[in-house]
């Protein structure tokens, strides 16, 4: 009986131990890093092949190339507004928090229809423009679509003031929208930014 009561004890500090958050969090960079290593195969691919054959795979379309900074601007000032709504959920101010929120949701919208026709107009553009841009221009697509689901269940929450499911949810959600500015910001820099010399210099200074 004493054993079975020990048994017992054990299986009961055992799952109290556990940190849902923490294995949240985990879960969420583990994927996320396996989405790097996926989209890293295809950034390379991209610097790879313009400098094989700068005439073929060379982007001239001046639409095209500025509209990238567009989408990196948004998910950069959406990720700032999560942070100044943070801030209001700090101080327990649901209805600006709300707020801020809803105006987030629209920049992650424009952000995703920007993205969605950059998708297009770079399959339509050319083969070659195709193989090297569209990857990456799915990838950050589907990585707002993503945030804005996020995004969705925080206001679910929050709609019914429950704090401590926001107060779960929040952080483990922030590693994605954060993630997906940086992501955003490093994919322009090597596609659009810096030449592939300059690219391939770094490489061969930092990886050999």
């Amino acid at each position: 009986m004493s054993d079975m009561h020990a048994n017992s004890d054990a299986h009961i500090d055992h799952h109290e131990n556990i940190d849902p958050q923490g294995n949240a969090n985990l879960a969420v960079w583990l994927g996320l890093v396996s989405l790097t290593f996926m989209t890293a195969t295809f950034v390379g691919s991209n610097v790879y092949l313009r400098k094989w054959s700068p005439s073929k795979f060379q982007l001239d379309n001046s639409l095209l190339r500025n509209l990238p900074y567009v989408t990196v601007l948004l998910s950069v000032l959406a990720v700032l507004l999560l942070f100044v709504a943070a801030a209001f959920f700090k101080r327990d101010r649901w209805r600006p928090f709300r707020a801020v929120l809803a105006l987030t949701t629209l920049v992650y919208l424009a952000q995703v229809i920007v993205q969605f026709n950059l998708m297009l107009w770079f399959a339509g553009y050319s083969k070659q423009v195709a193989t090297i841009y569209a990857p990456t221009a799915v990838m950050e697509f589907l990585l707002s679509v993503v945030c804005i689901v996020l995004l969705a269940g925080v206001g679910w929450y929050s709609a019914y003031g429950n704090k401590r499911m926001v107060n779960g949810y929040f952080p483990v959600a922030m590693n994605v929208w954060l993630y997906t500015a940086f992501s955003n910001v490093v994919i322009l820099l090597v596609e659009n930014v810096v030449s592939v010399s300059q690219f391939a210099a770094w490489c061969g200074q930092h990886l050999t």
